[in-house]
């Protein structure tokens, strides 16, 4: 049964052109969708850097000025309570614009991988008898529902997230500039940090989540195979023999399984940890700025709330980078299969048969199984 896997082994290339242009083809009908999911995907970035800044301005021109007795307590109230309002509505905003944005991303996902599950079915049907001599069902099954439930999850969660993860991180990046440069490159110098860990944790995870995949693929095809047949199996008495190769894939799939837990369980605490360190570097070093009045109160929590953000969409962009090359493993096995042609193609306008009667004779008839 391996050999029918072969293809299920490569791994392919994160990003291959010609496989994202054809498959980003069938978003064209849904152009104008995906348009308005990047004008809301702007939106929302700008929605989820506001709160912070926000933040600055409630300690440092209410709170703060108010408690030290800079400005009388009603005149902190009254800057407090348009400010608090801001801040509430930016959150309602960000709420409301991340709703409608997965909301249209995922429905333009669904609707696409439709389409496509669609002509690949329709493709299906219309090839010889002999692809199918060739080809086991569970293996045609694995490329309508798994390989497309791969490229449903990049067009969802990947052609538009991605753009929106470069967009936050240069957001936040300027912010932080623009608020104080030296607790900003406090913040940058953890950055080689991330960085470094999601490379090395990237590949232990793509090798383990490929091995998923693999062996999911192998399950999917031998149920299918041996429930298909199961009047056969039984005829024969092969059920032990069935169990026990059955036992095999799932235990093959349970190793693995529990490979990638063991990635995800170490890389998220050492992001983690890095992360901790930089909030501890921040507030030891805003600390001492704010008590020497080099340094706002406002601004140290601002910076601490951007902080989170900060390091988000570059975890994010590792996650995406699995789904993506998952994608294009997925993507090139669909398109060879769409590709395939039939060996006997029908007549465009076929003559109808009349009604006729008669007998067929067979003589000099043989058959043969093709070797292998």
């Amino acid at each position: 049964m391996a050999g029918f896997f072969q293809e299920d082994e490569i791994l392919g290339k994160a990003y291959d052109a010609r496989l994202m242009r054809r498959l980003l083809g069938y978003l064209r009908p849904y152009r104008r969708l995906v348009a308005i999911a990047f004008l809301l995907l702007v939106f929302l970035s700008f929605a989820d850097i506001a709160p912070p800044i926000i933040t600055k301005f409630l300690i440092d021109q209410a709170i703060a000025p108010a408690v030290s007795g800079s400005i009388p307590a009603a005149e902190g109230l009254r800057l407090l309570v348009p400010l608090g309002a801001a801040y509430l509505g930016v959150l309602l905003a960000s709420a409301a614009l991340r709703y409608a944005q997965n909301i249209l991303t995922t429905y333009v996902g669904q609707r696409a991988m439709y389409d496509l599950r669609v002509q690949l079915f329709g493709h299906l049907q219309s090839l010889s008898l002999s692809f199918f001599d060739r080809n086991p069902v569970g293996r045609l099954m694995t490329r309508i529902t798994n390989d497309i439930d791969a490229l449903t999850d990049m067009v969802t969660q990947g052609v538009v997230s991605i753009f929106g993860d470069f967009l936050m991180l240069i957001g936040i990046a300027v912010v932080l500039l623009f608020l104080d440069w030296r607790l900003a490159l406090i913040t940058y110098a953890t950055l080689p940090i991330i960085v470094a860990l999601t490379f090395y944790f990237r590949k232990t995870m793509r090798q383990s989540f490929r091995a998923i995949r693999i062996r999911l693929a192998r399950i999917n095809a031998y149920l299918n195979e041996n429930i298909s047949g199961m009047s056969i199996v039984q005829l024969f008495t092969r059920e032990p023999r069935a169990y026990k190769q059955f036992d095999e894939l799932n235990t093959d799939l349970l190793e693995a399984n529990q490979g990638a837990i063991k990635a995800m369980s170490l890389f998220f605490p050492a992001v983690t940890f890095t992360r901790a360190g930089a909030a501890t570097a921040l507030f030891i070093a805003g600390g001492y700025w704010s008590l020497g009045g080099q340094m706002t109160i406002g601004t140290l929590l601002a910076f601490w709330q951007l902080l989170d953000q900060f390091f988000r969409p570059i975890q994010d962009l590792s996650e995406k980078y699995n789904i993506l090359q998952s994608a294009m493993a997925s993507s090139e096995r669909v398109f060879r299969l769409l590709d395939t042609k039939a060996t006997i193609v029908d007549a465009p306008h076929p003559v109808a048969l009349p009604s006729v009667r008669g007998e067929i004779t067979m003589e000099n008839v043989s058959f043969a199984y093709n070797e292998g």
